[in-house]
């Protein structure tokens, strides 16, 4: 008797939770946001990218655009009505960031040295579109047409109302310190995304500053796995932001706009973090219940806003 008590019990506390979980949550408070991929670019062939490791040598035929992280992607992105612009920085040889997204510059420019040990007077020599192909190597449409590594500050000039997500790709002191200093002169709203290291440092420097890293997103998203059926919200996914692979958002609670909803009461976004991909036509509405879309494809942008 009190083992069908206490599966009776177990049972009810779930259909209560999935109940709770899918039929009692908020009300989506608005669109999601759309992030600009690295400023924007040209899409990606991932299955390319997994044999060479490098970004400009795996370029799908189709949606060939533009160069990431350069200003006349970002300048694209915001045209076609992007809300954030999300951005990879380097610390260099002078104590400059700059944005580009390699450690070493031999994959996609005309130059072979690390990021780091450049400085800003050797940045109009480098060609940042030169190793763009996507025919592994036969024409190259991007080589010789003005695209350039520019310093972060030419970004905040150009777009002085934009919010920004920085990538930093330099995981030391030096680099929090400088970046700290960089946001706290400039009126853009501004979320950095990096190391656990940098985490913590800019949480003890700067904790009004929103960070996040991959191990945040991580925790969160196994946190919620063990939870999110009974509706509830853990700590690691409360002020941050949450990003779902597309090919895992059907495994998740609620998503995506009751999970929307929720994360929105806890001053959470959540995201497709969709790269420089195609977004899947099942997710092409996403916007509207809450969700944002971090997406490379200006395309997709310019369609949902």
């Amino acid at each position: 008797m009190k083992l069908k008590i206490i599966l009776l019990s177990l049972v009810v506390l779930v259909l209560l939770g999935i109940g709770n979980a899918y039929f009692l949550a908020p009300q989506v408070n608005g669109d999601g946001q759309v992030v600009a991929y690295r400023g924007g670019g040209s899409q990606v062939d991932y299955e390319k990218l997994s044999d060479t490791s490098c970004t400009a040598k795996s370029l799908s035929e189709v949606g060939l655009t533009t160069v990431e992280n350069t200003l006349q992607a970002a300048s694209a992105s915001v045209s076609a009505g992007a809300d954030i612009i999300h951005l990879n920085v380097h610390l260099i040889n002078d104590n400059e960031l700059v944005v580009f997204h390699d450690w070493n510059l031999s994959c996609a420019t005309n130059e072979n040295r690390l990021v780091s040990d450049l400085n800003v007077d050797q940045l109009q020599s480098i060609d940042a579109g030169y190793g763009y192909t996507a025919d592994y190597g036969r024409t190259f449409p991007f080589r010789g047409k003005g695209f350039r590594i520019d310093r972060l500050d030419a970004f905040y000039e150009r777009f002085p109302n934009q919010t920004f997500w920085l990538n930093l790709k330099t995981n030391n002191e030096d680099a929090f310190l400088t970046l700290s200093r960089f946001i706290s002169e400039k009126n853009n709203k501004t979320v950095v995304i990096t190391s656990a290291k940098g985490n913590e440092w800019f949480a003890n420097e700067t904790p009004s500053l929103q960070t996040f890293s991959v191990n945040t997103v991580k925790n969160c998203g196994i946190d919620y796995l063990l939870v999110g059926w009974a509706g509830v919200i853990p700590d690691s996914c409360k002020n941050t932001v949450v990003l779902v692979p597309p090919d895992m958002a059907k495994f998740i609670w609620g998503y995506p706009d009751r999970l929307a909803a929720r994360l929105a009461q806890h001053n959470t976004q959540i995201y497709l973090w969709n790269k420089h991909d195609i977004v899947p036509p099942e997710q092409a509405n996403i916007i509207k219940q809450g969700v944002g879309v971090v997406t490379g494809n200006i395309d997709f942008i310019e369609s949902v806003k």
